[in-house]
């Protein structure tokens, strides 16, 4: 057994192993052996086992091969059952042109695919370095290299984190099946993703940065130099890190709605070895299949460094974010979501993340990603005007669900039609365009002592159907709002507050004096 104790990185892992694995079928006798999606196999609500769950063997993997403290999954044959059922599993649900489906039947998930595929190379190369006979090593590599196949013949160009996850994954295959033009797409791939980091240091999330998703990316950069012994990436990931160190919150959370994807957590690595206050307890059964290896590969590398918030006051033109810090409080804008905003003073948060405003049927909002919006900044006072947008839930209707599923059975395993189905939903349920006749504008002044937020709406509203001061995301982002006990009545600041109106106007301050 190592000599590793006392390491909060394994200590929060192991709390939600039990947990993991109550997300895994271990019934030998069943169909679905092996499967980590328990929605399928379990409550049988899904129709698919959805791929990504299926990540969660690397998880076990780790624990049976490394001894520390606490950690009870150590060589037990029962583990390392459990990991080649699950590994079987994986190999049955892969599509026939090697690709997985994350969501919904013939899928062809990109992400899916790259992300699965980096957790089975490593299960498979870190049992070979232990001398550990797998007996479906040849099957699982055939995986694998069907898999690279369809990444080779893939790209995406919209979520980018997504690609990080495909340059490793296409890595890893060239070492576990031994074909190099996995490793030359990897390391072609790896330069083009380099040339479109932000010169502010981060890569684009649906138009702007998400720091627990850029936290993601520079754990998959850093696997790929650990494996490689490349550092083409290293300076990417230096300025990534710096960009995202002046987003860690007081509460311990990273980011949030005011940036592009609403994202709070962060993804552990040796680059990044930061324990967020949203860990493994707080994700979701889903979120802890896809990720809980991160904090154990992190405590096995490196013990918690303390989250820091780093002073001073600097606006990131390129991004549009804003960030004053001193003695006094904490202050975190996204223009191009409408000013959305984060305080923090004393122990106390504001969350403000744009104004809703009820007109009708419709409820409109101004904290939507729009790089549309106008933003004016000098030092102490920041102006952004734009309009508001209809808040879009688009819940899934059980007539659209059997229309969707049969087009899918019907069209699904044609490559075009995969591609027009993701082109035409990413904008239905995740990105925000258009306008209203509600327009708005948010200014807000700030100094040492005080900080003044002023909004203006411009329209037919009527006072009591405006609603400010929530922490609110409405776009469809699944590991986001998981919740922190700063969300809670007695953790919030409270500002003076006065709200005047006029014909088709009505201005709101609040004002904070710290």
């Amino acid at each position: 057994m190592s000599q590793i104790v006392n390491n909060k990185f394994l200590e929060v892992a192991l709390s939600q192993v039990p947990r993991l694995l109550g997300q895994l079928n271990r019934n030998p006798g069943s169909k679905s052996y092996g499967s980590f999606d328990r929605a399928y196999w379990h409550y049988r609500t899904n129709d698919i086992s959805s791929c990504r769950y299926q990540e969660a063997a690397y998880t076990l993997t780790l624990l049976y091969v490394h001894g520390f403290e606490g950690n009870c999954y150590h060589n037990d044959e029962k583990v390392l059952e459990w990991v080649r059922a699950a590994l079987r599993f994986t190999s049955s649900i892969q599509r026939p042109n090697g690709s997985f489906d994350e969501w919904y039947i013939n899928e062809g998930s990109y992400v899916g695919t790259a992300f699965l595929i980096s957790a089975l190379c490593q299960v498979l190369i870190l049992l070979h370095e232990q001398g550990i006979d797998l007996p479906e090593e040849k099957l699982i590599t055939r995986v694998i290299s069907r898999a690279a196949e369809f990444l080779l013949g893939s790209s995406e160009v919209t979520v980018l984190n997504q690609v990080s996850g495909a340059i490793f994954a296409l890595a890893a295959a060239s070492k576990v099946t031994g074909n190099a033009k996995f490793r030359d797409k990897a390391d072609s791939l790896l330069t083009h993703f380099l040339s479109l980091q932000n010169n502010e240091g981060w890569w684009s999330e649906y138009g702007g940065p998400d720091i627990g998703y850029l936290s993601l990316t520079i754990s998959y950069l850093g696997k790929c130099r650990e494996l490689t012994e490349s550092h083409e990436a290293d300076d990417a990931i230096v300025r990534a890190i710096k960009f995202l160190e002046q987003f860690i919150n007081p509460d311990g959370t990273a980011g949030g709605e005011y940036m592009a994807r609403n994202t709070e957590y962060l993804i552990p690595s040796r680059d990044l070895p930061y324990l967020s206050v949203i860990n493994p307890s707080n994700l979701d059964d889903r979120y802890l299949c896809y990720v809980l290896y991160n904090w154990v590969e992190t405590g096995l590398a490196i013990a918690p460094h303390a989250l820091e918030t780093l002073p001073g006051e600097q606006y990131f033109s390129e991004s549009k974010l804003l960030r004053s810090v001193n003695d006094r409080y904490q202050l975190f804008i996204g223009s191009a979501k409408g000013a959305s905003l984060r305080i923090y003073s004393g122990g106390k948060a504001y969350y403000d993340s744009g104004l809703e405003i009820k007109t009708g049927r419709v409820t409109l909002f101004t904290g939507a990603l729009d790089q549309g919006n106008i933003t004016r900044f000098k030092s102490g006072e920041l102006h952004v005007t734009g309009s508001g947008k209809p808040i879009k839930e688009p819940l899934m209707s059980t007539p659209t669900v059997i229309l969707f599923k049969k087009l899918q059975l019907i069209f699904g395993r044609l490559s075009i039609y995969q591609k027009a189905i993701k082109k035409f939903l990413r904008p239905q349920m995740i990105s925000y365009s258009g306008s209203s006749p509600i327009k708005f504008e948010r200014v807000i002044k700030y100094s040492e002592k005080e900080i003044e937020i002023t909004d203006v709406l411009i329209g037919e509203v009527n006072e009591s159907d405006v609603r400010w001061g929530s922490k609110a995301a409405y776009t469809a982002v699944p590991s986001s709002k998981y919740f922190v006990p700063q969300e809670l009545t007695h953790n919030i600041l409270i500002p003076q507050t006065n709200v005047s109106s006029e014909p088709n106007k009505i201005t709101l301050t609040r004002t904070f004096k710290f």
